[in-house]
């Protein structure tokens, strides 16, 4: 072909690629996709940046007002005995401080081991105001229930608890929770996490031991305010989810003869568990989870899976659902029968270190 053909060819050619590169009319932009929790979001120009789907998102604290929640920054901060005063201790980043005062950029926090001290504002960002608190139960040398082949309580309780808040969090439900990772906190710490950011409801997430014996249903337990219609509606919901969720694997569950929702009370006439009865008088509506079994062997076997986690998690997310989005009583309410066995111990301060 002669050379002078080529290059027409050439052109014609090049111009139809040009052609078909060429947008069209827009169509209707599709809704984005719902994150999941494994999803991470586009980077973000702002100061903060974006949260990843696991965390509830935070504003730079610029002009703060009190109460509420400052979360550390990654790099952590040094903490003063008075605004501009002198090192008086650290805290690792990503831990939640609330905090009560601000005076001249410092902020007026409380510790995990309820130590009052002053935090740079600039050091942490400020967490919008959230509906949900969930509250892990433990935490560093404060193990919980050990299951037969050394598997912790507490850690079942963190990954349970954050995978929960992650789903509510994609799903538009501003979540929280009470401790981040593996440290002490004392109940006091907790309640006021929960009380500074005004949340609408906390639901203190645990596995149980020393069941009375096999039952043939999951033995699942959720205790609630005994003074409080809120409490145990929201307890109803989370017993009827998870022990529902959880009847699907079909193992050899073991339980209390009252499982179910309930209360109890001390020798006072007041709520039993410390959760229950300090956020009762902060007036933050709380039920207490006891999703399994950690000390039952098959319990412990299945919640050492990823997916099982998940399951509880999702049931979790689904009662919180119903609570806020509905009237449903929940279901499951039981008489518990009388209790003289101490709780046991912790969620004080004694011995408590700070996450530094």
């Amino acid at each position: 072909m002669p050379y002078s053909r080529l290059l027409a060819v050439a052109v014609l050619l090049a111009l139809a690629a040009c052609t078909a590169g060429e947008p069209g009319p827009s169509p209707s932009p599709s809704p984005p996709a719902e994150p999941t929790p494994s999803e991470s979001p586009p980077p973000s120009p702002s100061v903060e940046p974006s949260p990843l789907p696991t965390d509830i998102a935070a504003e730079p604290p610029g002009s703060l007002s009190a109460p509420g929640v400052l979360r550390v920054a990654p790099a952590g901060t040094t903490l003063a005995s008075q605004p501009g005063g002198s090192s008086a201790g650290r805290i690792r980043g990503g831990v939640l401080l609330p905090f009560s005062r601000v005076e001249n950029g410092w902020a007026r926090v409380t510790t995990p081991c309820e130590l009052t001290r002053w935090m740079p504002v600039d050091s942490g960002s400020r967490l919008v105001r959230p509906a949900v608190i969930l509250d892990p139960g433990h935490g560093g040398d404060e193990v919980g229930a050990v299951g037969p082949t050394g598997l912790q309580e507490k850690e079942v309780n963190l990954d349970v608890a954050t995978r929960a808040a992650a789903i509510l969090n994609s799903k538009g439900v501003p979540a929280m929770l009470t401790r981040t990772s593996d440290y002490r906190a004392s109940l006091q710490f907790r309640v006021e996490v929960a009380d500074a950011s005004a949340a609408e409801l906390m639901v203190s997430v645990h596995h149980n031991a020393d069941p009375d014996g096999p039952l043939d249903r999951p033995g699942t337990e959720t205790y609630y305010q005994y003074r409080s219609a809120g409490s145990k509606r929201l307890a109803g919901l989370v017993y009827e989810e998870v022990a529902a969720e959880l009847a699907k694997l079909g193992v050899a569950w073991v339980g209390d003869t009252d499982a179910g929702a309930k209360w109890r009370l001390n020798s006072s006439g007041g709520d039993y568990y410390g959760i229950l009865r300090r956020s009762a008088e902060a007036g933050v509506t709380t039920t207490l989870a006891e999703l399994a079994f950690v000390s039952n062997p098959v319990e412990e076997e299945i919640l050492r899976r990823e997916e099982v986690r998940q399951m509880q998690a999702a049931a979790l997310v689904r009662a919180i659902q119903r609570y806020l989005g509905s009237q449903d009583p929940g279901s499951g309410f039981t008489t518990p029968y009388p209790r003289t066995a101490p709780a046991g111990p912790g969620g004080g301060t004694q011995g408590c270190v700070d996450p530094a």
